[in-house]
């Protein structure tokens, strides 16, 4: 058994992760893409969706608007949330041929009573946290899980590597990154990320191709498989158990 590596990305920069298909499959790696606000897909990022998804990658549920759940549940209860930013997100993406069986939490903000909302809709959930104050993402103990309990996980958390946002880097860097790859390939960890567009510089929050590149040669060097959210659920590992 070997270790896991969860990299995902959220919102809807298809361009942007459809031009790194070629460095996916180079590594081997199968990632998941977390899609919000599927109104500003034109027609040819759905084909470019489309084409990831045939490359094996896993296409997953971001909110109609990106809304923080939570907030949206306190104000509208679980059904006024799900009909407002989750169930349409759904019929979009179904719209074209996606079933999307994880979330991400826009912003990262969850409670445990969104968990039972969206733990009823979704088999996988995805939180986040911030980066430590103190050392490096090897000491942020929520963002790992044992591999024989990965599958088993109904919500997993996932740290953010972008390395920066609108043109201002971003806190964390590539040695605390390693080090997180490092802990996962010794204890036999799945350990989760998130970025979001791919890109040397960008108006919203991202990660460099050569971070993208540097993780996922670091991840092949120490023996981690990375794996999609939906590649969890292949045969000899446990399902997802209700929240």
């Amino acid at each position: 058994m070997s270790g896991i590596l969860l990299m995902t990305f959220d919102d809807f920069f298809v361009p942007e992760w459809s031009a790194m298909r070629g460095m996916f499959r180079e590594h081997g790696a199968r990632v998941t893409f977390f899609i919000s606000e599927p109104y500003k897909l034109d027609d040819d990022a759905w084909r470019r969706l489309r084409e990831l998804a045939g490359d094996g990658h896993t296409v997953g549920a971001h909110g109609l608007r990106h809304l923080w759940a939570p907030d949206r549940i306190a104000a509208l209860g679980g059904d006024g949330y799900l009909a407002e930013d989750v169930d349409p997100c759904l019929a979009a993406l179904r719209a074209h041929g996606f079933e999307a069986a994880s979330f991400a939490y826009p912003v990262s903000r969850r409670d445990e009573r969104s968990d039972a909302v969206l733990g009823g809709v979704f088999r996988r959930l995805r939180g986040g946290t911030g980066h430590p104050a103190e050392g490096g993402l090897d000491t942020l103990d929520e963002i790992f899980t044992p591999v024989a309990e990965v599958a088993g996980r109904r919500v997993l958390i996932g740290a953010g590597i972008d390395t920066g946002k609108l043109f201002k880097p971003a806190g964390v860097d590539d040695a605390s990154v390693r080090s997180a790859l490092v802990r996962a390939a010794a204890r036999e960890e799945a350990v989760t990320f998130y970025a979001h567009a791919v890109a040397d510089s960008h108006e919203c929050n991202h990660v460099s191709p050569a971070r993208l590149e540097m993780v996922l040669t670091q991840a092949a060097e120490l023996g981690l498989r990375v794996l999609g959210f939906d590649d969890l659920d292949q045969t000899g590992m446990t399902s997802p158990t209700p929240v």
